[in-house]
């Protein structure tokens, strides 16, 4: 982000998921499965070790009724990081499909390098991108839309947005805007 010629600005936005693994929704992860190619048989064998589980709350010695989540991964299952990437690789084609349309236009490290929109790190996201309001307002959509099928939320307390200094301050505030405004 250390760009300093050139009128166009960029930003590096890294992304938080808040309760990451809590909050993913089962139908999303099967269908994300389906669409990665698994086979049905396989889908329905991970669909049932991920649906199976029941909790019991222990609370002043007394221990509550049986009860079953309706999403969610279990965090120390083996399993479970791979499941996670598989709901992530949801967001990655999003962002690609958007980049091969035209509408999100990610960042060049030199000349002659590929483009670079995003990175995934587990429950953290690195967006790069274009300084620009048709950029942002594409990164939106497409979150708005990755978060109401894969039961995501964005941590605005553990996300943040960062500039090139060539990026205009009204920019700056309008990218800031528009991400807060929808999410």
């Amino acid at each position: 982000m250390k760009k300093k010629k050139g009128k166009k600005g960029l930003c590096a936005i890294k992304l938080d998921m808040h309760k990451a693994y809590d909050r993913v929704e089962w139908v999303f992860l099967e269908k994300i499965m389906a669409k990665l190619g698994f086979d049905q048989r396989w889908i329905k064998l991970v669909m049932a070790c991920v649906t199976s589980v029941q909790y019991s709350v222990r609370f002043n010695n007394f221990e509550t009724d049986i009860f079953s989540p309706t999403r969610g991964l279990r965090q120390g299952d083996l399993l479970s990081p791979y499941l996670f990437l598989m709901v992530a690789e949801g967001l990655s084609c999003m962002t690609k499909k958007a980049e091969e349309r035209g509408e999100l236009e990610g960042v060049k490290v030199c000349r002659g390098a590929p483009t670079i929109s995003h990175l995934l790190f587990a429950d953290d996201s690195l967006i790069l991108m274009r300084a620009d309001k048709k950029n942002v307002d594409c990164l939106a959509s497409i979150l708005n839309r990755y978060c109401a099928s894969s039961g995501q939320k964005i941590s605005e307390a553990k996300s943040s947005i960062y500039f090139s200094s060539n990026t205009e301050v009204e920019v700056k505030t309008e990218v800031c805007q528009i991400l807060r405004r929808d999410h």
